[in-house]
C-alpha cells in the first residue's frame, strides 16, 4: 500500500485528472507510478479495509489483478473512483501551464483560463512532443 507521500515527485511526469474538458487536480508523479495511474483499468474504493485512514482507499486493478492499494484525500480519491481521463501535462500544448482546476483540455490542447497566454511558448523548450520545426526560430 502506497500514499500520495510516496507518488509525488521530480523526474517522473505531471499528469492531470480530468473529467468532462475540466482539468481537476494535477501532480507530479514519479516513474514507478505513472503506469499505476496511465495503465489500470479498474478503481475500487476499499476504504472499508483501512479504518484508520481519513480519506480514501483506492484499488488499482489490470485484468483483475491488484496492481496497488492507494490511500489519498476524499477530494483526490473521489475523482479516481469517477473515471477520470488522466493525461501527461507535457504531452499537450500549454500543459506546463496548467494549474488545477483553472484549466480545461479539448482533446488536442490545454486552456488555461485564468491568465492570458498570448506570447507564451505552447511547449518547453525543446520538448519531444513538440511538432517539428517548433524552436526553429527560437531566440532562448
Amino acid at each position: 500500500m502506497i500514499n500520495d507521500d510516496d507518488i509525488y515527485g521530480s523526474g517522473g511526469d505531471a499528469l492531470v485528472w480530468i473529467i468532462d474538458g475540466d482539468c481537476l487536480y494535477d501532480i507530479p508523479v514519479l516513474p514507478e507510478h505513472v503506469s499505476m495511474f496511465t495503465d489500470s483499468d479498474g478503481i475500487l474504493d476499499v476504504s472499508e479495509q483501512y479504518p484508520n485512514h481519513d480519506g480514501i482507499t483506492v484499488r488499482f486493478t489490470k485484468n483483475g489483478q491488484t496492481v496497488e492499494d492507494f490511500q489519498t484525500s476524499e477530494y483526490f480519491g473521489s475523482i479516481l473512483l469517477s473515471s477520470p481521463q488522466v493525461e501527461s501535462l507535457q504531452k499537450y500544448p500549454y500543459g506546463m501551464y496548467v494549474m488545477s482546476p483553472d484549466a480545461k483540455f479539448d482533446g488536442e490542447k490545454f486552456i488555461v483560463i485564468d491568465r492570458d497566454l498570448t506570447g507564451y511558448l505552447a511547449w518547453n523548450v525543446g520538448s519531444p512532443y513538440a511538432p517539428a520545426g517548433y524552436f526553429d526560430n527560437f531566440q532562448g
